[in-house]
């Protein structure tokens, strides 16, 4: 969930940023052939860019899965091995909250690097390589329909693919909430009630970044969070014995 609000935030400050020069190289290495394979997907339903970018999205979400799987496979041993491993922790923590000096502090924040090197547990979370990857990709989608004379032009279901649209804005933060809702089902006790705040933040970034953005890119992302439900849902059949 973390990872999903810096991929937002970051977004955000990018969007505000300067669009990409035609013959730059962002534009060149992502945002054309975006907009190339929209059209091309789009040529199999009548020309529809808004089926286009719908295809893209599923292309893009399935070519991230096994990454996204291999991260929760990881993160559920990764808590497996924090279980295992919280007597010790605990026990070196209080420790050093009650050390006198900075020289015992040292030693006993050492000894529970150790105790994390023991159990193969790592204190810093190590999965942001999704969030390096997405970033660049919503860019580009953006840029592609925004610089797309024959993609902003057209319109997909009831609104205009470069306008915002308003139903398409709360589609998207809706099926957001029901993806983190879902994916805190999928958490450990002990870690819901400080992520709980986490259900409704993500969803409300959606919708402000909607609210701003062409109804393209909300379009994007109620797409990739049916994927994500789905990618939830198989990722817990997978590991649920991973502990």
């Amino acid at each position: 969930m973390k990872r999903i609000i810096v991929l937002l935030t970051t977004l955000l400050l990018l969007l505000t940023g300067c669009a990409p020069k035609e013959d730059g190289f962002f534009h060149q290495s992502l945002v054309q052939p975006f907009s190339d394979l929209i059209k091309y997907f789009g040529s199999f339903f009548d020309g529809s860019y808004g089926m286009g970018i719908v295809l893209v999205t599923v292309c893009v979400r399935l070519l991230l899965l096994p990454m996204m799987l291999n991260a929760t496979k990881r993160q559920k041993e990764m808590q497996g091995n924090m279980k295992l491993a919280q007597p010790e922790i605990k026990k070196l923590q209080d420790q050093i909250n009650a050390a006198k000096d900075d020289e015992e502090k040292a030693a006993l924040t050492r000894e529970l690097l150790k105790v994390y090197g023991k159990y193969n547990v790592s204190p810093m979370n190590m999965g942001c390589l999704p969030i390096i990857i997405q970033t660049p990709i919503l860019m580009a989608l953006y840029f592609a329909i925004t610089h797309s004379k024959e993609i902003a032009a057209q319109s997909f279901l009831w609104f205009n693919l470069v306008s915002p649209d308003i139903i398409m804005m709360l589609i998207a933060g809706t099926l957001y909430f029901l993806q983190s809702w879902i994916s805190f089902q999928y958490m450990p006790e002990s870690t819901r009630k400080q992520m709980k705040p986490m259900l409704f933040i993500s969803p409300i970034m959606i919708i402000f970044i909607s609210f701003h953005s062409p109804a393209a890119l909300p379009l994007y992302w109620s797409v990739g969070a049916i994927f994500m439900i789905f990618q939830q849902y198989l990722s817990h059949k997978l590991y649920k014995n991973i502990e």
